[in-house]
């Protein structure tokens, strides 16, 4: 049995409990240091070199590695030969160690925690008090995957799959978008308006694998002219959200959930579907106390046409497919007149996915004949 939302809430869903707070840190000219000389405290002090930290190494001759001699040579870390000691984490924003043995990684972190420093004994989480995530770099877009501790070829194999997600032009259009936010702020309002340049933003970046050029950034400057012309005007987008199973969501409904400032779902809907929704969103249970059917849709319709009007965008969340439904698509002619923008995204009906949630193969759906024909069109 699926749950279902209260009908009391409109607030938005809260956040289920994290094992860690992802976190991104500033730590560029901030001083960083690292116990060991090891290929492991290599791979940590490129990466916080890549942060723009300034990395000192304590290590002893002896005990440096190729990795940490490549990073000394190329000038990303500085090596000061000599085993660590208290007195290295004055004015350090971050500790990093390698250490052989538990005695030592407890006596690392005991120094660290006493001096106030935040540490991280790798591979020896008992000692830790932060981690270091998978890392996604489309810099300035970084995504840091964490299992926290659990299973980090888990996090890795993940990786790899987002990598495949993000084109490699992503870290060109957020580096676009860097430098047309201080244009979006100074002539749009916090509000419906900016949030329409960034949605177009993101649909331009999305439907484009090359990176973004002069053409893209004057066609963004003349959104943002557009928008500033233009009379403040919310949007209705109908969708379905299926037979309560999210993963059976389009990534349009899903990406149109992302985007809303007002969701109205009826009863059919289940949590599930909503917990997709973007965290400020408003949420609004319609249609459960109306007796009447046309009186219902009636004070749906000018609720919606009220909202929209205000500049929100409204997404009117309806079980199954309403698509399917005449009572919908009456309602987008009649939005449609009112003056409203209104997009309709289908979803899958309760029928349509029986067999696909009930793994049943022996639904009428798994029976139609199979044809190896092929019908050519020449003329």
């Amino acid at each position: 049995m699926r749950k279902r939302s209260s009908p009391q809430s409109d607030e938005p869903g809260r956040i289920e409990p994290l094992a860690k707070l992802p976190v991104f840190w500033n730590l560029s000219e901030k001083r960083v240091v690292i116990a060991g000389g090891s290929d492991a405290a290599a791979w940590k002090a490129e990466l916080l070199a890549a942060c723009g930290a300034l990395v000192d190494v304590y290590a002893e001759a002896e005990g440096i590695g190729a990795a940490m001699q490549d990073l000394v040579i190329a000038e990303k870390v500085t090596i000061l030969n000599q085993p660590w000691h208290i007195g290295m984490f004055h004015g350090a924003s971050m500790a990093i160690a390698d250490c052989d043995s538990d005695d030592e990684a407890r006596a690392f972190s005991c120094a660290a925690l006493a001096a106030g420093v935040p540490f991280n004994v790798i591979d020896k989480p008992a000692y830790c008090q932060f981690q270091f995530g998978s890392i996604v770099n489309r810099s300035p877009v970084i995504l840091s995957i964490s299992t926290d501790g659990a299973a980090p070829i888990l996090a890795q194999a993940i990786r790899r799959r987002v990598e495949t997600l993000l084109p490699p032009s992503l870290k060109d259009w957020a580096m676009l978008a860097q430098t047309l936010r201080a244009t979006v702020n100074s002539q749009l309002e916090p509000g419906p308006k900016r949030r329409a340049f960034w949605e177009r933003f993101v649909d331009r970046c999305f439907s484009s694998t090359k990176v973004p050029g002069e053409d893209d950034r004057q066609g963004l400057i003349s959104d943002v002219e557009t928008l500033c012309s233009l009379p403040l005007l919310g949007s209705v987008t109908i969708v379905g959200a299926g037979p309560g199973d999210a993963e059976l969501l389009t990534l349009k409904a899903v990406r149109c959930l992302q985007a809303a400032d007002l969701i109205l779902f009826d009863e059919g809907v289940s949590s599930d579907v909503l917990e997709l929704a973007r965290r400020e969103a408003k949420r609004m249970l319609v249609g459960a106390d109306d007796e009447n059917a046309a009186g219902r849709d009636a004070n749906l319709l000018q609720l919606v046409v009220g909202l929209a009007r205000t500049g929100k965008r409204v997404v009117l969340l309806r079980a199954g497919d309403p698509a399917a439904s005449a009572t919908v698509t009456d309602m987008i002619e009649d939005l449609q007149m009112a003056g409203l923008q209104v997009d309709l995204v289908p979803g899958i009906s309760e029928r349509a996915s029986r067999p696909f949630v009930a793994n049943d193969l022996s639904s009428d759906a798994f029976k139609q004949p199979i044809t190896s024909e092929a019908l050519v069109h020449t003329g």
